[in-house]
């Protein structure tokens, strides 16, 4: 770039930290980091990719991790939030310091070192127990002694504790990473009366969806009966109604909803 280029460029900079420092604001960044699996962690700062990793501002010390769990960066505008000046303080006497000079006389300063980055700290939870934890072997824990490789597994296994459908872990859950707090929302829940000590036609009013993609087993067609592929979900219910594959998927309708799915094979077969 040609040097007049670069000066221009350099007073423009000037000029533009000159209007923040004026109006008493400051620009402030929160970047959120959104994980495949349906997490993510808002930062206290910048968030950025650095080689297979995924690094993160977070608490005086910088969060890191595999970038193979990355779905993407949100990344935030500036917000002016109010300086840490008094708002009545008086105004600055005026200076007796030269005038500025000029854009033709103006060297760019050499660039500060930077500091080096705090030693990066993990995910915290009060109770120092984590429900994820990108950095063990099996990142996800059910309990302390059960340990898993992926979410699904570790919503199974939770879903097989309490007694529940998976959906129903993943509505209570809340977004706690904490574990301890994890299950002890659970057993609230539980103690409530929405657990396995409920009347049995009101659970038979509870519907799974037919398809969810972040499920081990992704096609259920009953809260018991569940599939890998649509087209085993499909013979599952035609065997089931002593109708062909294609007729099922004839008349399954649009739902998702594995109960009204049901009612309208039910029809479809009273009708025949």
């Amino acid at each position: 770039m040609p040097r007049s280029a670069q000066r221009t460029s350099l007073l423009f900079l000037c000029v533009f930290a000159a209007s923040f420092a004026a109006s008493g604001v400051r620009p402030v960044l929160a970047d959120i980091i959104h994980f495949k699996d349906g997490m993510r962690t808002v930062c206290d700062g910048m968030a950025w990719e650095e080689k297979d990793e995924v690094r993160c501002e977070h608490d005086g010390g910088v969060l890191i991790y595999p970038r193979a769990d990355l779905k993407s960066i949100e990344k935030t505008l500036p917000l002016e939030t109010p300086s840490e000046a008094p708002p009545d303080a008086p105004p600055a006497a005026p200076s007796s310091a030269p005038p500025a000079a000029s854009a033709a006389e103006m060297q760019p300063a050499p660039a500060a070192p930077r500091a080096a980055p705090a030693q990066p700290s993990m995910p915290r939870s009060e109770s120092g127990l984590l429900f994820y934890d990108p950095r063990r072997p099996k990142k996800y824990w059910s309990s302390q002694t059960r340990h898993h490789d992926t979410y699904p597994e570790a919503i199974a296994a939770l879903a097989a504790e309490y007694d529940r459908p998976a959906a129903w872990v993943e509505q209570h859950m809340a977004d706690s990473n904490d574990l301890v707090e994890i299950r002890r929302l659970l057993e609230a829940k539980l103690s409530a009366g929405d657990g396995p000590g409920r009347p049995a036609e009101s659970a038979a009013q509870t519907s799974e969806p037919f398809y969810k993609p972040r499920r081990s087993q992704p096609y259920w067609t009953s809260d018991t009966a569940r599939h890998s592929t649509y087209a085993d979900a499909l013979q599952a219910l035609a065997r089931e109604f002593s109708e062909t594959p294609e007729w099922v998927e004839a008349h399954m309708g649009e739902s998702n909803d594995i109960n009204e799915i049901r009612r309208n094979l039910d029809r479809a077969k009273a009708g025949n």
